[in-house]
């Protein structure tokens, strides 16, 4: 639980303040409506009022959690389309090298060449998670902190 909590973020915390503040509004007009002597209509109306507010708020707040933005989404997804050409690019160089046993000379040329494609794989992995990062850092830092416990 306490992890649960520590995780949250600011427009989250507020989410949730206004959602307690909405329902504790809405409690104390149920209560004070019951008294014998009601307040005026016009103080229950703005009591009714302020849970409305406060419960929109929490709506808004919570509203971007999870979500992400287009325009991130679009860049991420290009990145990955671009690692996945190169991937394509490598896997038919490994090919033609496996069922053409060109010359060694060849081979070692073409072995500098896929270096620097993994390379580039590599780079862009990590700048794919940075995307990701932007959109959610919870959820990389939680897939980080388990590849440690997995020793990858």
């Amino acid at each position: 639980m306490s992890e649960w909590l520590s995780n949250r973020t600011p427009r989250q915390w507020l989410g949730v303040g206004l959602f307690l503040a909405g329902a504790l509004l809405t409690c104390l007009l149920a209560y004070l409506g019951n008294t014998e002597t009601p307040p005026a209509a016009s103080t229950q109306a703005l009591t009714a009022l302020l849970g409305i507010l406060a419960q929109g708020g929490a709506v808004w707040a919570f509203s971007g959690v999870g979500r992400a933005d287009p325009g991130l989404a679009q860049r991420a997804v290009a990145r990955l389309y671009r690692l996945a050409q190169h991937s394509a690019s490598a896997r038919e160089v490994l090919e033609d090298m496996y069922e053409n046993e060109p010359p060694a000379a060849l081979v070692r040329k073409q072995l500098g060449g896929l270096s620097v494609t993994l390379s580039f794989l590599e780079e862009g992995y990590i700048e794919a998670m940075e995307d990701w990062r932007t959109f959610h850092p919870q959820i990389v830092e939680e897939v980080e902190g388990r590849g440690d416990e997995q020793g990858t």
